[in-house]
């Protein structure tokens, strides 16, 4: 699994490339994270997204797959929100496929593939940290349980999985409980 991770200057002043210094301040006035929860964070998101790609055999190749995962707060996602599904308010994730798969589709085309990696380029995940923070302590549980949670979530979107009807999301869920209880981020 590829993974680009993005975090917003609203959400953190650090670049993910340069070293990070657990430091537990705030880098700087503004940001929402320190640089120990986005040592944290960025942990959690290759776990949760390699335990979700070991889950789909029919995408079993050499490239693998590629996903874009951004760290934005709740006044961006609010933005991105009302921009691309006319819901102005926050949310905790976003989650914008490449392809229209649908649960168990295998099928891939040439134009779904990086050309550079030979990845699946399967879509970009947005989450709101700050709405991520809210949710845990209103579930009782941890951020980092939560932020794997949304990984998981945005993951099951772009591939194909949805929660409009009681069915799909039994399969959604079921399927986000068998990877993250698979990491030991349990309920």
């Amino acid at each position: 699994m590829t993974v680009e991770l993005i975090f917003s200057p609203k959400v953190s002043t650090a670049e993910f490339e340069s070293e990070l210094n657990a430091a537990d301040e705030k880098i700087y006035d503004g940001t929402v994270i320190s640089q120990a929860e986005l040592a944290q964070y960025c942990d959690i998101v290759k776990k949760v997204l390699c335990e979700g790609e070991s889950k789909f055999t029919e995408f079993a190749r050499d490239g693998g797959c590629e996903v874009s995962v951004s760290f934005v707060s709740n006044e961006e996602i609010r933005e991105i929100n009302a921009e691309q599904r006319d819901i102005d308010k926050a949310t905790d994730v976003l989650s914008f496929p490449f392809m229209q798969l649908h649960e168990g589709d295998g099928d891939i085309d040439e134009m779904d593939l990086n050309p550079d990696t030979a990845a699946i380029m399967l879509g970009d995940i947005v989450i709101s940290v700050e709405k991520a923070e809210e949710q845990a302590e209103e579930y009782g549980h941890s951020t980092e349980r939560e932020v794997a949670f949304l990984v998981c979530h945005g993951f099951l979107h772009l591939m194909g999985f949805d929660h409009m009807e009681k069915d799909e999301e039994k399969r959604m869920f079921a399927k986000a409980d068998e990877i993250l209880n698979g990491l030991g981020y349990t309920r």
